[in-house]
């Protein structure tokens, strides 16, 4: 046995499966959306959906825009603040064979719920 841990390399899902989990995604995306503006009307959250693969989160401190995984697995972020002084945040994602999603700014992939908690701190005020 070696005295190094090999780091487990993830890969994407493939695409019929990566269409099911943004389905699930999406859902739960808009779910916690809705909570949210019943639990915080002040800071109150809005989503838009041009199509179904594309999400736009509208919150009091930017505009997050989530699009589905492409034909070669990976999905994009990009987040807007209001300050335009603090610039753009860009990232890309794809979800692995288990419904984990794996963005490229971090070093673990999480699950569906820690994801979606995670893109909306970005919007929230």
């Amino acid at each position: 046995m070696s005295a190094t841990a090999e780091a487990s390399v993830a890969s994407p899902a493939s695409p019929l499966l990566a269409a099911e989990f943004w389905i699930s995604f999406a859902s739960l995306l808009r779910s916690h959306v809705a909570m949210h503006s019943i639990a915080k009307p002040e800071g109150k959250l809005r989503i838009h959906s041009s199509s179904n693969a594309r999400l736009d989160v509208l919150g009091p401190i930017g505009k997050l825009t989530i699009l589905a995984p492409d034909a070669s697995g990976t999905g994009v972020t990009e987040f807007r603040p209001e300050a335009g002084e603090l610039g753009d945040e860009y990232d890309t994602f794809f979800f692995t064979e288990d419904g984990l999603l794996h963005f490229a700014a971090l070093d673990r992939a999480l699950d569906m719920e820690a994801s979606v908690d995670n893109l909306l701190r970005k919007v929230q005020a």
